[in-house]
């Protein structure tokens, strides 16, 4: 008995099969990274428009402080204060530009989250299809397995001797299968393809037993 991976049949019954991986990314883990780079975009934004207003008011602050100075006044106290409302300005502008690459560091971390969680997302339907499809592999199996043993109970001497060896065979067979398929369940999602070629060559052991 022979079956193919990736048949119209099994995909359009997929989703009625259980697959429990022990790592899954979801659509809302997907909506989640996507909502936290908006709000880091928006951080971004709210942050350049606060520093150009930090550094406004500074400046403000420095023209008002020479526009008020009076016309008889200490040269050295008023250099002092010139000098600290230009050294205000000049710390609000760092100020400003730190916030602002904060903000970018945020944005660009969240970017690249959602990136990662897109890709982990992909991988997981990837993952869950090869799954459904080879536990749907598995199931067919089980069926083969009781129409032999009905058979084997009708049959009789060699005849039955020889269905039930094939039973043997078949349920180590596929005993095997579903050991390489349970490993895969239990790998890490970045790792998951490493078993598969594993599990292809346990269901082709199979498909010949």
């Amino acid at each position: 008995m022979r079956t193919y991976f990736l048949s119209s049949v099994a995909l359009g019954l997929a989703a009625v099969v259980a697959v429990g991986c022990s790592e899954s990314t979801t659509r809302k883990d997907v909506a989640s990274a996507q909502e936290k780079l908006d709000k880091a975009r928006a951080n971004t934004q709210e942050a350049a428009q606060q520093a150009k207003n930090d550094v406004a008011d500074a400046q403000r602050n420095a023209q008002e402080h020479t526009v008020a100075k009076p016309i008889v006044t200490d040269t050295y106290a008023d250099t002092r204060q010139d000098v600290r409302a230009q050294e205000k300005v000049a710390d609000a502008k760092v100020d400003a530009d730190k916030k602002i690459a904060d903000a970018k560091d945020k944005e660009l971390a969240a970017a690249a989250n959602l990136k990662t969680t897109e890709q982990q997302f992909k991988d997981t339907q990837d993952r869950d299809a090869f799954v459904r499809e080879a536990e749907m592999k598995l199931s067919d199996y089980d069926k083969r397995i009781d129409d032999l043993k009905a058979q084997a109970s009708n049959a009789q001497g060699a005849d039955r001797d020889a269905i039930n060896r094939q039973i043997e065979l078949v349920k180590a067979a596929r005993d095997r299968a579903n050991s390489s398929l349970s490993d895969l369940k239990k790998a890490d999602l970045p790792t998951w393809r490493n078993h598969q070629d594993h599990v292809r060559l346990a269901f082709q052991e199979l498909d010949n037993s």
